[in-house]
């Protein structure tokens, strides 16, 4: 492994469709995920909306009290799917943002925690990360050198900020597993790398390692991935049912109330 040959070229092209294919992958789930609900606040809002411009003005007799129907709380439903809807959107713009670097520290953290998709986030970062170290290494380049590089790469601000904090660590004369320390994704490929990394390795020794944490890296992703688009799938389709399950039971719920109670209409 002392030279880049065509083979290395070909699986770092590999490498490279792996992320890739992980990141448009999650994108699109969770693009689609967030349609499927949209549409279901969206119906189920103008549901209750119809229903409750039918409703209002109905009165009705409790004994011999009439009572006019309230419809205040279809309205307040309504808010709690726009409400709905706007933190579906905010969802789906973290996890895009993320997947393309694009978020401040403190938000892409947020996307990281995110159920079920976070990790698959942070893992496609710690493969570009690790892949390009490990290029980095073939190259004969010092490591500060190599972490200046990763952070120019690296799609994941925690990540990037991270390995820019760590190369002038290194420059600096500072220890392997000084600059390693605290990093903002805590996987076993990494932390194989700081392990490994605290001994007296050889060139072809740190470049097998690097090599093993990319490889690991890469694998990871692709199972990973799957599982969430699984989840984003499950989260978008069982979501849509119950808005919209929910919104069809209280307008069915308040249709049943005016009709068994109903005296007049108020536009009759």
């Amino acid at each position: 492994m002392n030279s880049w040959s065509i083979a290395d070229q070909a699986e770092v092209e590999t490498w490279a469709a792996i992320r890739d294919n992980g990141r448009s992958s999650l994108a699109r789930a969770a693009t689609l995920s967030l349609l499927y609900l949209l549409a279901a606040l969206a119906v189920g809002a103008f549901l209750l909306f119809a229903v409750a411009q039918i409703c209002e003005g109905a009165v009705y007799y409790v004994g011999w009290e009439e009572e006019e129907f309230v419809v205040t709380w279809m309205y307040t439903l309504m808010w709690i799917y726009a409400g709905a809807a706007v933190i579906a959107l905010a969802g789906w713009l973290l996890v895009l943002l993320s997947l393309q670097g694009r978020l401040p520290v403190f938000l892409s953290v947020v996307a990281a925690k995110i159920p079920g998709v976070g990790r698959a986030i942070q893992t496609i970062a710690l493969a570009d990360f690790c892949e390009s170290i490990y290029r980095s290494v073939v190259g004969s380049q010092t490591y500060g050198d190599a972490f200046r590089f990763a952070a120019q790469e690296a799609r994941f601000t925690p990540l990037r900020n991270w390995a820019a904090h760590s190369a002038l660590q290194l420059d600096a004369g500072q220890s392997w597993e000084h600059a390693l320390s605290h990093p903002p994704i805590k996987d076993h490929p990494l932390a194989a790398v700081t392990a490994l990394g605290q001994g007296q390795l050889s060139r072809e020794e740190t470049i097998r390692m690097w090599y093993q944490a990319a490889s690991d890296s890469h694998s990871l992703i692709e199972s990973r991935s799957q599982r969430s688009v699984r989840h984003l799938f499950r989260i978008g389709l069982i979501g849509a049912v119950l808005t919209a399950g929910f919104a069809i039971l209280a307008a069915n719920t308040a249709i049943v109330s005016v009709i068994e109670g109903l005296t007049y209409f108020g536009w009759w």
